[in-house]
């Protein structure tokens, strides 16, 4: 087929390569089973990047049009008739809704192609993932969960299809009371939401509290989701650097707090994600003082102080606040498994008294059944047993890739090593192009997370956060070799473009 696109056209181009795509499908021009060209061919043919190919590609494969599969490249799906337009029926003058057109456009102010595109990427069968942290539950619980569950249906049976109140099951509430106690923070039940996931606190809060044009300060980096989220619903986010250790700039933090009043800061100061390092005390008071002078909220995201190995543990902000500026999310999501969306906020009654209302209106209330085996967990032990066997997987496999890293040591490419969490963040050597690593590393066999998204201004050095949460042990030492390999590639060939001349040779040895 022959694919034309127009830059003059309001329309990005990999919507373009995407639409003929699909029209082909449907008019029968491409059949199923008709092998795609590779993404770089087609790039190369088209005279665009590949990342946006690659976009195309994603978008149809979301659309169940092609796939993608070892040895055979990217092919096209028989058709469902449900999916194709029917000749037949349709009346004349009509045809297929222009959905694209029809979306608000709040609903493109938070994507990032690149996220998706690494998403998709990860699920290739012969790739080692370091890009998405999903938690590892490990035998060992799913075995447990099931007794629990068993028992949870003999004396809870009716209870468990039932609506519970929008806010969570109190006795629940009581529960994260306690595990929060071991953190440190003193809250009573009523200063608790449940939620589905600690994702949905942060569309709660973002509902409640965001404006368009209001100002929100985040860490450089922070965690890209809640900056999507913020951005949706129109929030200017300034960025607040750190130092070389990793600490929040306190100085530019008051400066910037005297000029632009900030509604929200968000932190993530415990295992921050992305960079894996821990906000000092010293520093989460002064941040806190702050707080209270300029008078604005602090958003404490805390889902990975519960995976700490090493040092010792530094109270949450929350548990510092008494004057009421903190609003405290955390996620069991994070210790068990993404698909248990469980989480909680603490906050004033005042403050959850108006989430809940927010929160009625977009899922009436979390998975009772989810609830209630939450509570069984904590009271009987077994998630604190859970977390014991988790941490110990865990810092194996940290160990494994920093002794990696160490074995594989790239010139100019630094990180720190964490005491807990589930990330190492890379800061990479000058000059590298981080989109044509992420490609060229796709290409070795090898995925991770750019570190551009997870800036509110886009930096001027590359980053790549290592995620080994949910990497096997025996992949990670050859998971950091491809992905060396690929960042030589990548600086062999910007040597090229800059000289002309390709370095000859084969793979460095590494």
């Amino acid at each position: 087929m022959n694919i034309i696109i127009s830059r003059e056209l309001s329309i990005p181009i990999y919507m373009q390569i995407t639409q003929q795509i699909r029209e082909a499908i449907f008019n029968g021009e491409l059949p199923a089973g008709y092998r795609l060209l590779p993404e770089r061919k087609l790039a190369e043919q088209l005279g665009v990047n590949r990342s946006t190919v690659l976009n195309a590609y994603v978008e149809l494969k979301s659309e169940g049009l092609i796939e993608s599969f070892v040895g055979k490249g990217t092919v096209v799906l028989p058709l469902n008739s449900a999916d194709a337009p029917a000749a037949s029926t349709q009346l004349p003058g009509y045809s297929t809704p222009p959905w694209r057109q029809l979306f608000s456009e709040r609903s493109f102010s938070a994507g990032d192609p690149l996220i998706r595109d690494l998403l998709s990427l990860s699920k290739r069968n012969d790739s080692i993932s370091f890009s998405v942290a999903l938690p590892d539950p490990g035998p060992k619980l799913t075995v447990k969960l099931r007794e629990q569950l068993q028992l949870l249906m003999q004396e809870k049976s009716d209870s468990l299809w039932k609506h519970t109140a929008t806010e969570g099951i109190h006795s629940l509430r009581e529960a994260i009371c306690m595990w929060m106690e071991k953190r440190g923070i003193h809250a009573a039940a009523e200063e608790v939401l449940i939620l589905s996931g600690s994702q949905q606190g942060i569309d709660l809060l973002t509902r409640v509290f965001i404006d368009p044009g209001d100002i929100i300060f985040v860490e450089e980096p922070s965690y890209f989701s809640a900056m999507q989220s913020f951005r949706s619903a129109g929030a200017r986010l300034m960025g607040i650097p750190a130092d070389t250790d990793g600490q929040m700039r306190l100085d530019i933090l008051e400066s910037m707090l005297a000029k632009y009043h900030p509604k929200l800061i968000y932190v993530l100061p415990t295992f921050q994600n992305p960079s894996g390092l821990v906000m000092n005390q010293d520093v989460r008071e002064r941040l806190l003082e702050l707080a209270y002078r300029y008078k604005t909220i602090i958003v404490e995201d805390d889902p990975y102080c519960d995976l700490r190995y090493s040092g010792h543990h530094v109270p949450p902000i929350h548990a510092m606040d008494r004057h009421d500026h903190v609003i405290y999310l955390s996620t069991f999501s994070k210790l068990i498994g993404s698909g248990l969306r469980m989480g909680w906020l603490s906050a004033p009654k005042s403050v959850i008294r108006q989430l809940a209302i927010a929160k009625q209106m977009a899922d009436l209330h979390t998975s009772t059944l989810s609830q209630f085996l939450m509570e069984r967990m904590i009271r009987s032990g077994l998630l604190e047993e859970h977390l014991n066997d988790m941490r110990n997987r865990y810092h194996r496999r940290k160990q494994l890739m920093v002794a990696a890293l160490h074995k594989y040591e790239v010139p100019g490419m630094t990180w720190q090593e964490p005491e807990g969490g589930v990330f190492i963040w890379c800061r990479m050597p000058a000059g590298l192009n981080a989109n044509e690593l992420m490609l060229r590393a796709a290409d070795r066999g090898v995925d991770y997370l750019p570190g551009n998204p997870f800036f509110a201004q886009v930096p001027q050095t590359a980053y790549v956060r290592l995620n080994f949460s949910c990497a096997e042990e025996d992949s990670i030492d050859e998971g950091i070799r491809r992905f060396v390999l690929a960042v030589h590639d990548t600086m062999d060939a910007r040597r090229y473009h800059q000289t002309g001349n390709r370095t000859e040779g084969l793979d460095p040895i590494i």
